[in-house]
């Protein structure tokens, strides 16, 4: 029987007991004779507002020598005011893709042959996970991190950022053929998680007025008239089930929530994280928020065809090892169709969310306040962004 749990830390909670619980599982399993558990808590700078997250080391004996298992914790945080979104329901949809799907996804692609390079990647979960906990392997541990809220992304990023979605897409266009149950019961049952109330209505108004101060003049005036147009659309947008083309999307797709490791300094390898928003719905949604909320006005203007190629050949690539012709499930010209006439979604959603995105170095308290309660106040750095948005959606005729 192995030793007792020691934790370096002070007080114990009613989550230390009950994670104390689930790690003697994991440790049991893991084959530990002797162990001793290092728990930290883990900083994003601000970013993180949906779950206490925390570091953890095993380290101990095996009957096989030394032995060091790191593990990656996330905790529910309750949310007293937000009713915008429910955290249970979110932890669901997260245990969802890690447990669940997970095993179908690892299933089609072995049965595929599906190469290593060309794999979609979804990080490991235990089984210990619960609405409660999610309990990972430690990717930082193996060489992944996240780039910084105002670092200059490399485009070798964007594009393995990319490559990656596209899979993650085809994924879902693959199990509707393969596995039509699991697609009608699992899949096209996952909602939409917002719930587009008056708080959420609050949040949008106090940002796009802010953003029409900022910039002032005509460009005011016509960020004014789009405020209800926005507010009217977006959520017809992120519920729309029956009118586009739609499959399994993450909807939280940007770069805090896309984990990189670089070799030499040179980005090589990416994987995704953070399903908790996960719903059937319209894929560019994805695409869209990604490019936006990681790039410039400028990268935009010099590489966004190239993205948009990049991103549909990698479903028509990764479909063919499945014996699937792209064009018989999403045609390139319903592809072109809908981006065009969704390519505002980028606008609303990152606008937004830039409060999320960029979020000061001490967080939000989304705890204790309500969304339209949140206090907004863009660094330079972020006005700079949304110039950018602005100045492209109205030169684009969106405005």
């Amino acid at each position: 029987m192995a030793d007792k749990i020691h934790f370096h830390t002070n007080g114990r909670t009613d989550f230390d007991l009950v994670l104390e619980n689930h790690l003697e599982n994991i440790t049991k399993k893991e084959g530990y004779i002797y162990y001793e558990i290092v728990k930290r808590n883990f900083n994003t700078d601000g970013g993180n507002f949906l779950g206490v997250l925390l570091e953890i080391d095993v380290k101990g004996k095996t009957t096989d020598g030394e032995k060091e298992t790191n593990l990656f914790v996330k905790k529910e945080i309750p949310f007293e005011k937000i009713t915008v979104l429910d955290s249970k329901v979110m932890f669901r949809k997260e245990l969802f893709v890690y447990i669940d799907l997970a095993k179908v996804v690892t299933h089609l692609q072995d049965t595929a042959k599906v190469p290593d390079e060309d794999r979609f990647k979804i990080a490991k979960a235990y089984p210990e996970s619960s609405e409660d906990i999610l309990i990972f392997e430690n990717l930082a541990k193996k060489g992944f991190k996240t780039y910084g809220k105002f670092d200059i992304l490399p485009l070798k990023y964007i594009e393995l950022a990319i490559k990656e979605l596209g899979k993650f897409h085809g994924l879902s266009f693959v199990i509707e053929q393969r596995m039509p149950e699991f697609y009608e019961n699992k899949i096209k049952t996952q909602k939409s998680p917002f719930n587009f109330n008056d708080d959420w209505k609050g949040l949008m108004e106090k940002i796009f007025l802010y953003t029409a101060n900022l910039l002032g003049g005509e460009t005011k005036r016509r960020i004014e008239d789009y405020l209800p147009i926005a507010i009217k659309k977006y959520p017809m947008y992120d519920n729309d089930q029956t009118s586009v083309r739609c499959c399994l999307s993450h909807v939280d797709y940007h770069f805090a929530n896309i984990l990189v490791k670089e070799n030499d300094g040179e980005p090589v390898e990416v994987i995704t994280i953070d399903y908790q928003l996960l719903d059937y719905g319209c894929p560019l949604r994805d695409l869209l928020f990604f490019i936006y909320s990681a790039t410039s006005k400028d990268f935009r203007r010099e590489h966004m065809e190239h993205l948009k190629d990049l991103y549909f050949e990698t479903i028509t690539r990764y479909l063919k090892y499945f014996d699937m012709d792209i064009e018989d499930v999403y045609p390139r010209k319903e592809f072109e169709k809908v981006y065009k006439e969704w390519k505002d979604y980028g606008l609303i959603r990152t606008l937004y969310t830039s409060i999320f995105l960029f979020p000061p170095d001490s967080g939000l308290d989304v705890s204790k306040l309500s969304l339209s309660e949140l206090p907004y106040e863009p660094s330079p750095e972020v006005q700079e962004r949304v110039r950018g948005w602005i100045d492209e959606f109205s030169e684009d005729g969106y405005l």
